[in-house]
């Protein structure tokens, strides 16, 4: 072999090789490049979002829509903690690389948010089974004669409803970025709504406080009438009259708090009938009235009574 032919072979050589190594070079940049791609939240942002409608579209007023909001809060983000799991993601919201992920963040700040709205709808399930406990004594405590001339007082839930309220508070919007915001609900109508079922809660316990006043006051007249003390009747069958003078704002009267409750309306169509019950027993202690012209009002007036008893039992209006 000549010189020239050995020349040639070795350049050859060389450009096989530099061929060779510059392909390994350019895999070896691209595996590079894929491996740092970041992680594709698309599904959990997808379920994220799902919620949020799912909330948006819910009336937050209306304590009976707590325990399925629970439920769904509760499996979105067991489903996305998984999903994050999966992809080694740790709650700081780095990436297996140990590198702060923008997507990662953003999907934990919405975890946080539903995490805080979790625990408010849990403080407001609890107030509504206390409520509802409150209800049940309340209307097993009326009486028709005049059986019990002691005022009763009820478990007492300002402190829950205080709590809530605290909790409520707690939603506040706070200034988030356009790719946080996207995975959360309205928050403005998520904390006016909350603010609402307070209230809710609230007219349903001042309702159950101003029945037993109600029904302490028609029992003092009753008893007071069986006396023949007809003036201090009169006064009690008043003050029945003027307790049982409430106004619901006709945007509450179909709450209740629970399946089992009264709503609102029910309350309100019961003190009509207990402002008529008075009215007809007030009647009744007018002068110059025959023993039998007043128990017939009195008789008029514990017929409305069981007309609201029909409420309690059946939740129905009249």
């Amino acid at each position: 072999m000549s010189g020239d032919e050995d020349t040639d072979e070795i350049l050859l050589s060389r450009r096989n090789l530099f061929r060779l190594l510059g392909g390994t070079i350019v895999l070896g940049t691209l595996v590079s490049t894929i491996d740092e791609e970041p992680p594709d939240f698309s599904s959990e942002e997808s379920e994220l979002q799902n919620l949020a409608q799912t909330i948006d579209s819910t009336d937050l007023r209306d304590p009976q829509k707590n325990s399925m909001l629970q439920s769904s809060i509760a499996t979105t983000i067991e489903s996305v903690n998984n999903s994050l799991s999966e992809k080694e993601i740790d709650p700081t919201g780095k990436t297996p690389s140990s590198t702060p992920s923008v997507g990662a963040g953003n999907i934990n700040q919405a975890l946080d948010y539903y995490q805080e709205l979790q625990q408010t709808l849990d403080e407001g399930e609890s107030l509504s089974g206390k409520i509802e406990s409150r209800e049940i004594a309340t209307l097993n405590g009326e009486y028709f004669n005049g059986q019990s001339n002691q005022e009763r007082h009820l478990p007492n839930v300002e402190s829950s409803i205080s709590k809530f309220s605290k909790t409520v508070a707690t939603h506040t919007p706070s200034e988030q970025p356009p790719s946080t915001q996207k995975l959360l609900p309205d928050r403005d109508r998520v904390s006016s709504r909350l603010s609402r079922q307070r209230t809710v809660y609230k007219k349903h316990a001042d309702m159950q406080e101003l029945f037993l006043k109600v029904i302490f006051s028609l029992n003092s007249g009753i008893d007071a009438f069986e006396h023949s003390s007809f003036d201090s009747a009169g006064r009690s069958f008043q003050r029945a009259n003027n307790k049982a003078s409430v106004q619901i704002d006709d945007s509450l009267k179909d709450y209740r708090v629970t399946s089992y409750s009264l709503t609102l309306g029910n309350y309100s169509q019961i003190f009509k009938l207990y402002r008529q019950a008075a009215g007809n027993m007030a009647a009744a202690c007018a002068e110059g009235m025959s023993r039998e012209e007043r128990n017939q009002k009195i008789d008029l007036g514990i017929k409305k009574q069981f007309k609201a008893r029909d409420i309690f039992a059946d939740g129905v209006s009249f």
